[in-house]
């Protein structure tokens, strides 16, 4: 089952019903990265490249929440949900409330850990 993935703009507009389909999944600041960058520098690591559960770069991560420097980001959160299909229909359904960048990805499950939930998939209005 894939897992959506909506940025925090989106997820502030959605209303209650719909939020409480979404787990919070990562709170993402620029501090947090630049330690641990310094982390990895500090055991040797010269080439470390950042990733996590929901981007696989620094870029992506930039790229998702609509930002060209890394200094932008502040406590930006990402949360997820597991839904049955992610159609064209609900993905335009969703960019009514984004007023950024894009902040909406589709990701395979198989390697993610989401809280369970008995919510599936359905269009709002």
């Amino acid at each position: 089952m894939p897992v959506l993935i909506i940025g925090g703009s989106i997820y502030d507009k959605l209303p209650e019903e719909e939020q409480k389909k979404f787990a919070l999944v990562e709170r993402y600041r620029t501090d947090c990265l630049y330690e641990c960058y310094e982390y990895k520098n500090a055991k040797g690591n010269k080439n470390y490249e950042w990733s996590d559960r929901c981007c696989k770069t620094e870029e992506e991560l930039l790229e998702f929440f609509g930002y060209e420097m890394i200094e932008d980001l502040n406590a930006d959160a990402v949360y997820a949900r597991r839904v049955e299909t992610f159609t064209d229909e609900y993905e335009k359904e969703l960019m009514k409330f984004c007023d950024a960048d894009n902040q909406i990805k589709e990701m395979s499950a198989t390697n993610h850990t989401l809280p369970k939930t008995n919510h599936t998939f359905k269009l709002y209005s």
